[in-house]
This record gives structure tokens, C-alpha cells and sequence, in this order.
């Protein structure tokens, strides 16, 4: 790993809290609750990873009589008090954890509520943080155990701070995807005639779980199917059984956490053993043209729906438009990228300008003849005069 890339350090995280702690303070708040979701999966854990590194990685657990909200951990975040982390993850270090104070707790939910009384947050406007993995059930025992406080959905907050990337921040996601675009192309390698979907898949896998990634997904699709974004819309989302043949179009859209959080995030598509059609050659090149011409304009002050309009107009002239499902039902060209999947998206109704040490994943997934599909994606940091391009080491037309 890129010694530049080395794990966040525990000043990092409390120079984090501290700017959040001055959002709260200016925007009315006398302190937050932020919560996070684990259970082994990377949905609706970022804004606590963002504070203290930290998740549960407990598998879920039905709520009972002796245990509530397993899986799941939470920060208190008073003005002028310590802060506090409430988690379930029995083996987690407490002078590794970037809090004042650890409690390790069955109950998440009512502890985090009993640690919010005893800081003196009962009746007070609190900020609530990372609503996306809070389930009714836990926001019912929060707001039950702090009775008439005021608890404010403000997952804003969090994706402010997180909007602009401090180096050390670039630095692991520039390592995160120089592993993607080696397990992508590991991916991609493995589709051959005679393999299946599915040992394709496990290649690239095998190459990721070696280097610590975690898979958040392997969008897949082939042949007859390559129209589809995902072969399969169970889980898994690939056809394990499915074998590959000659000319088949075959595309990978592969993402997750791999260096220290951070996350990659890119897409590349091939003609598994054979020389393209022309039909397929135009799929396979309209969608890097696409992103291509996106991506040209991405500069400071640019506003991210400027970025939708532009591959709006293009796919306006595309002889069939975009031409497939997932071009119909992801009305965006792109997003942030940092621990997750990010906010803001490029749509027509995000108006954000562009701003110096943003990260961009640019991409789209095209369709053709029937049966055909193709897509690709670059991830870009963006700075005062240039582009970096993060996953320039994947080919961008790798069928050539």
C-alpha cells in the first residue's frame, strides 16, 4: 500500500468532530446523536466511520428481551462535553476507537438514549445523524428514552463536511482504485470461453479479499443477457452457472470499501474471445465516449447538473438513447465517492457547483442491439487546474 495511504489518524477523526461539533453549534444545535449501521455490510455506516473509524461488525440480530439494535453503533456528540461511542462489537479495541469515552453495550439503542441523558441533551434540539441506517424500531427507543427532546433528521450535516476530501483522504481512495482497477481487469481476464459467470467473478475475489477489499457488489451480466445490468436480480447478483462464449459481450461494474473505508468504484466491458461486432464495437465505445465527454467539463465551479444536461444531450443524439433499463431508471451520470457511494448525484436538480478536492464517479450503462450492453466509469479528483484520474491503470477499452 502507498505509504501516504496509511489508516486515518486518531487527530484526524477529533479535528472531524470538532468541525461538526461548529456546524452544530452555528446551525442551532446542542449536540448530536450519530449512528451506524454494520451487521458485516457497508449500507448506512459512513457518517459514524467518518467520526471514529469505527463500526460494528456483529451480524444482525432480531431484537429481543435481552438485546436490541446488535449490529449497529452510535456517538454522542455534546458541545462541551466528551463525546461517547455505544457499540455491540465485543472485540473492538476502546483505546483504538477515536472517542473520549467507549461504553460496550447489548442495547444499543436505550444506552445510546441513557448516555445522551447523562450528558445533559434531555429536552434539547439534537442533530440525528446517518438516518439511512437507523431503523424504526432504534429511533423509537431513542426518542422513547430522551422524552420530549427534539430530535432532528440532519444527515445534511455530515454530507457537507464529507464533501470535500483532505489529501490523506485522496490518498486512500487513489489506492482503493489502483486495487479495483487490478480486480476488475483480474475480472475481466477470467472471462473466458468456457468459464462461467460465476469464475470470472471469483477471480476477481480471490485477488481482492488477498489485499483486504470487501465486495459491496459484482454487477455482472453476458451474452444474451448483456443488456441487463445484473444478470441475476437475486442474490448473487451474477449467474454462477451461466458459461461464457465466443463473442459474447461480458461487463463488470465492481465497488466497495477496500482501503480503510474508502472506496472504489469503476466499470469495464470486453468481448469475451473474439473481435467485436460492429454493433457491439458502437456499444462498447458509445458508453467510454459518453463518460469521456462528461468528464471534460468537470472542472471548479461547474454545477453538478450541468454534468447530467451534457450526457442528456449526448444521449439525445445517440441513434436509441440510452437504450437500456438501467439508463431509464438511474436518472444520473454519476456521484461523489469517498466511503460510500456518495452524495451529491449528477442530476438535473442537483445544483452544487463543482468544488476543488471533490471526487467524482463518472458512468453510465448503455444499451444496443437487442442484447447488447456496455458500460464504463472513471473516478476523478478534481482540482484547482486539472483532472486527476483515478482509474486510468484499468484500460479503458480493454476489447482492443
Amino acid at each position: 500500500m502507498d505509504t501516504e495511504a496509511a489508516p486515518i489518524a486518531r487527530e484526524e477523526y477529533v479535528d472531524r468532530q470538532e468541525r461538526l461539533r461548529a456546524v452544530l453549534a452555528r446551525e442551532g444545535y446542542d449536540g448530536a446523536l450519530v449512528w451506524g449501521r454494520g451487521s458485516t455490510n457497508v449500507d448506512g455506516c459512513a457518517d459514524l466511520l467518518y467520526l471514529t473509524g469505527h463500526l460494528s461488525a456483529v451480524s444482525h440480530i432480531l431484537d429481543s428481551e435481552a438485546h436490541s439494535a446488535r449490529g449497529h453503533a452510535g456517538l454522542v456528540v455534546p458541545l462541551d462535553r466528551p463525546t461517547t461511542l455505544v457499540t455491540d462489537s465485543y472485540d473492538a479495541d476502546p483505546a483504538a476507537l477515536a472517542a473520549d469515552e467507549v461504553l460496550l453495550s447489548t442495547s444499543v439503542d436505550r444506552d445510546l438514549a441513557t448516555v445522551a441523558r447523562d450528558a445533559g441533551l434531555t429536552g434539547k434540539r439534537i442533530a440525528l445523524i446517518g438516518m439511512s441506517g437507523l431503523l424504526h424500531t432504534h429511533y423509537r427507543r431513542l426518542a422513547d428514552g430522551l422524552g420530549a427532546t427534539e430530535l432532528v433528521p440532519a444527515d445534511e450535516i455530515l454530507v457537507g463536511l464529507r464533501l470535500v476530501k483532505s489529501e490523506h483522504e485522496i490518498a486512500l481512495l487513489r489506492e482503493a482504485s489502483r486495487i479495483g482497477c487490478e480486480w476488475v481487469m483480474r475480472t475481466l481476464a477470467a472471462a473466458v470461453p468456457g468459464a462461467t459467470e460465476g469464475e470470472a467473478v471469483g477471480e476477481g475475489l480471490r485477488y481482492l479479499s488477498s489485499v483486504g477489499g470487501w465486495a459491496y457488489d459484482v454487477a455482472v451480466s453476458s451474452g444474451p443477457d448483456s443488456h441487463r445490468y445484473r444478470n441475476r436480480q437475486a442474490l448473487p447478483t451474477w449467474d454462477a452457472q451461466r458459461r461464457l462464449e465466443p463473442g459474447d459481450l461480458f461487463h463488470a461494474d465492481v465497488w466497495g470499501p477496500i482501503a480503510h473505508g474508502y472506496f472504489c468504484d469503476l466499470t469495464r466491458s470486453t468481448v469475451v474471445g473474439a473481435t467485436p461486432t460492429a454493433s457491439q464495437a458502437r456499444t462498447l465505445g458509445d458508453a467510454v465516449d459518453l463518460v469521456e465527454h462528461v468528464t471534460e467539463i468537470v472542472e471548479p465551479g461547474v454545477r453538478m447538473s450541468a454534468l447530467q444536461d451534457r450526457a442528456s444531450s449526448w444521449l439525445a443524439r445517440r441513434d436509441g438513447g440510452g437504450g437500456s433499463n438501467f439508463a431509464a431508471m438511474v436518472p444520473f451520470v454519476g456521484h461523489s465517492l469517498g466511503l460510500e457511494c456518495e452524495a451529491p448525484f449528477m442530476t438535473r436538480l442537483e445544483h452544487m457547483p463543482i468544488a476543488p478536492g471533490m471526487v467524482l464517479a463518472v458512468e453510465c450503462f448503455l444499451g444496443g442491439e437487442p442484447g447488447e450492453g456496455a458500460g464504463f466509469e472513471h473516478v476523478v479528483v478534481v482540482r484547482e487546474d486539472r483532472l486527476e484520474v483515478l482509474t486510468s491503470p484499468a484500460p479503458s477499452r480493454p476489447w482492443s
